[in-house]
């Protein structure tokens, strides 16, 4: 079995102490305080080598707003407890009015320490300052962009895999509460905001690792399994806004299954649980509710007539969802066959 460090303490952490490290070695070496640099290789160390990048030219220009500020600040009122507010304040306010987002933490953590330690050399400390935090930055950025790119397609895949078993155990579990007569359901809306926090994680790191491949190459197998896993997503984001429209009913709802009705719904959840190859896009079951339908009033079954259809269209995703996915998953395996006929 292949050792990975990564698995016992995870990238991120692996790279903070190196650039900690790396940052704190060069700023010693130039005789530089490296306490500021080391701060801002801490804070700046991003998910992707993308985002290191991109807010390290926000980050920059941030952290020469602060160094300047607290300098300023100091020599017009000393050290002393407004001036650490004074400098904190303007920090903030100033990288947020110039939509420097990304670089007011830094900025501002680069005001405040600078405060007690620039004593009466006020140009050689700003330099100073200045230097040892583009040092921190520069570091950090290059240890995130050459250092354990992140490759986040494992986390993805288990994520997509669990949210796909959690959303269809939610809606079978759904589907008998209203069988059952239960509109309201907190254990559902328990679930649903489970699924929901997942589906959101999943989308960041597809975004992040979408990101990633701007910087480092990925082979095919890596790109055709990350266009599987955003469609897949982006099917699991359709078919729980779907769910959501039966688990969110209005709180003064008034209806009533019949039993025909009743007897087509348990039959769709009976077709749920069974295996999904099985499954075909129409049945006794769809064919009764969609005949059904329309003989329900517009206006007074419109509940009964739009869960009816929340449900026959769930179904239907899924099934044809799921042939896709198997029709996909067939045509790849043909194609990487070999051609001469060799097993």
């Amino acid at each position: 079995m292949k050792f990975d460090i990564r698995k016992i303490i995870g990238p991120r952490i692996i790279k903070t102490g190196l650039s900690t490290f790396l940052t704190a070695l060069i700023c010693m070496a130039l005789d530089l305080p490296p306490i500021f640099a080391v701060i801002t290789a801490i804070v700046t160390i991003e998910p992707t080598a993308y985002a290191s990048l991109k807010k390290a030219y926000v980050r920059f220009p941030a952290s020469i707003i602060g160094a300047f500020i607290a300098v300023t600040s100091l020599y017009i009122f000393g050290e002393n407890a407004f001036t650490y507010s004074l400098a904190a304040t303007l920090t903030i306010l100033v990288t947020y009015r110039l939509n420097l987002h990304s670089g007011v933490l830094v900025a501002a953590i680069t005001a405040v320490a600078m405060v007690p330690s620039v004593q009466d050399a006020y140009v050689f400390n700003f330099l100073s300052r200045l230097a040892t935090t583009t040092i921190g930055l520069a570091t950090s950025t290059l240890v995130n962009f050459l250092i354990l790119p992140p490759k986040y397609a494992g986390q993805i895949e288990a994520l997509t895999k669990a949210s796909t078993k959690q959303t269809h155990s939610l809606l079978i579990q759904r589907l008998g509460e209203l069988v059952a007569g239960k509109y309201e359901s907190d254990k559902s809306e328990k679930a649903y905001t489970k699924v929901q926090n997942a589906i959101t994680e999943t989308e960041k790191l597809l975004k992040y690792q979408q990101d990633e491949y701007r910087y480092h190459k990925s082979n095919r197998e890596e790109m055709r399994l990350m266009n599987q896993l955003e469609r897949e997503l982006q099917f699991k984001k359709l078919y729980f806004t779907h769910l959501g429209n039966l688990i969110y009913l209005p709180e003064d709802i008034s209806m009533k299954f019949t039993p025909q009705e009743k007897a087509a719904v348990e039959e769709i959840i009976d077709y749920l649980n069974r295996d999904l190859d099985e499954l075909t896009m129409t049945n006794s079951a769809v064919r009764f509710i969609r005949r059904h339908i329309r003989n329900l009033d517009d206006e007074a079954d419109a509940f009964k007539i739009h869960i009816l259809y929340e449900i026959i269209i769930i179904y239907q995703m899924i099934v044809q969802h799921h042939k896709a996915g198997s029709s996909t998953h067939k045509k790849v395996q043909t194609n990487s066959r070999p051609k001469d006929g060799t097993t």
